[in-house]
């Protein structure tokens, strides 16, 4: 790591949810800058011919505690960011800036279809906590889809802020290769697989629902393909794509 780099951050928080996966917290070490829920900061740190590694992380945490920047991050074996980000550790110095993106929660009173796949997840549970921080109620269904039931984050909390009833939320979790999690009882498929059945299960239609989508782009275009199906016009089907289809960029 080249010591000219004016770092402006450091890794506060390091959670292991399962091998290749963590949840990373960053504390900008300058101003903190302001987001909103859903937004994405970049992360960066020096690669190993001395050029700045940059790449855009959906923020977690909630848009009003700013002491720290929180991420959903897995291991991309063959990208350019994430071995670098595995080799270091909690306190030691990383590059943050931000925050952009359009990928925002509507004011428009409908019911909240969020469909994420794996990392996907990361915006959503920074629109949970924001509404949660503000006492803010929006009626709420949460659909999350991982490969393997070790891979479901904050599932207990999702699980206890479902019962809770604040908002209200549903929560819904699914995993595509059940065989390797014996103990799992819950949905099982890919994520995209359920949702024309949970739109029925909980009557989501054109008229009463936003779709949110935040993920890989297969998942993407093809609930986008079930929506559109369903009669949902573009503006009712928000996008956020982890990356260029075809394409892994982490």
């Amino acid at each position: 790591m080249s010591e000219e780099y004016p770092y402006n951050g450091r890794l506060s928080r390091w959670e292991e949810i399962a091998e290749g996966l963590a949840i990373v917290g960053v504390e900008a070490l300058e101003d903190p800058f302001p987001f909103e829920a859903g937004q994405y900061a970049t992360l960066g740190l020096m690669g190993p011919e001395g050029k700045l590694i940059q790449r855009p992380m959906s923020i977690s945490s909630s848009a009003d505690d700013l002491t720290e920047y929180e991420f959903f991050i897995r291991l991309v074996q063959i990208g350019g960011f994430t071995p670098l980000l595995w080799e270091i550790g909690v306190g030691d110095p990383i590059n943050i800036k931000g925050a952009k993106g359009k990928f925002l929660l509507q004011d428009d009173g409908r019911t909240c279809l969020f469909v994420a796949s794996g990392t996907g997840l990361a915006p959503f549970i920074s629109m949970l906590a924001t509404l949660r921080d503000r006492g803010e109620k929006r009626d709420i269904v949460l659909l999350h889809g991982v490969s393997y039931a070790y891979d479901l984050a904050w599932r207990k909390e999702l699980m206890q802020l479902e019962a809770e009833g604040v908002f209200p939320l549903r929560y819904i979790a699914t995993v595509s290769r059940p065989r390797e999690s014996p103990d799992w009882d819950g949905e099982t498929g890919r994520v995209e697989t359920i949702v024309a059945s949970q739109m029925d299960a909980f009557g989501l239609t054109s008229e009463n629902a936003t779709v949110y989508l935040c993920g890989n782009p297969e998942m993407i275009s093809a609930v986008d393909e079930i929506a559109t199906g369903r009669g949902f016009p573009p503006e009712r089907i928000r996008k956020e794509l982890y990356w260029p289809k075809g394409r892994e960029h982490r």
